[in-house]
C-alpha cells in the first residue's frame, strides 16, 4: 500500500481514506514514517490527511512520535497550512519534552494564536499549551493571560475553549 497515494484525491473538505490508513498503520507501526513523509508532500490534501492520520494513530500509539521528534519540531517551525497546523498542535503534548523543548513549542503555538486566522488552529494551540502546562508549570501564568485575552477577543469557538480551560486551570 502506498500510503500517500491512498491519502490523495479529492479536496481539503474531505478526509478521504484516512480511517483506512489509521487502521493500517495502527496494525503496522513500522509504516508510521510514511505518514511523516506525507507532511512534506507537494499536495496540500496529502499533507493534511497525513497529519490527520498521524494524530489519530498516536492517540493509541504516542510512542511512535519519539523517532520523529526532530522532524516534528522542524515542521512546527515552518508549516503554514492551517489544516496541518491544527494536527501538529495536537501532537506536541503527546511527546515527553524537556523544559526547553516545551518552551520552544509554546513560543510557536503562541505565535499561531497571535497571528492565526483559523479558529481550529487557535483552539488546538490553546489546548496544547494547556496540556504542556500540566507537565511544565512555568507556562501556567502566561497561559492564564493568553486565555483571558482570547476570552475577550476570540471567535465563539475560541471563547468557549478559553472559558473551559480557565475553569480547569
Amino acid at each position: 500500500m502506498d500510503i500517500r497515494e491512498v491519502l490523495s484525491g479529492g479536496d481539503l473538505r474531505s478526509v478521504g481514506h484516512v480511517d483506512a490508513v489509521v487502521a493500517y498503520v495502527g496494525n503496522d507501526p513500522d509504516r508510521f514514517s510514511e505518514l511523516m513523509t506525507g507532511l512534506t508532500d507537494d499536495r496540500p490534501v496529502v499533507r493534511m490527511r497525513s497529519a490527520d492520520a498521524m494524530e489519530k494513530v498516536t492517540r493509541r500509539h504516542p510512542k511512535l512520535l519519539r523517532a520523529h521528534r526532530a522532524s516534528l519540531f522542524e515542521q512546527l517551525q515552518i508549516v503554514t497550512q492551517q489544516e496541518v497546523r491544527w494536527h501538529l498542535a495536537q501532537l506536541m503534548p503527546r511527546m515527553t519534552l524537556t523544559e526547553e523543548e516545551a518552551s520552544g513549542i509554546v513560543h510557536v503555538l503562541t505565535d499561531w494564536i497571535d497571528t492565526g486566522m483559523s479558529a481550529i488552529v487557535i483552539v488546538n494551540a490553546l489546548q496544547a499549551i494547556f496540556d504542556l502546562s500540566a507537565v511544565h508549570s512555568r507556562f501556567r501564568d502566561d497561559l492564564k493571560t493568553l486565555l483571558e485575552s482570547q476570552l475577550e477577543t476570540g471567535s465563539p469557538a475560541v471563547k468557549s475553549r478559553s472559558k473551559k480551560l480557565l475553569q480547569k486551570l
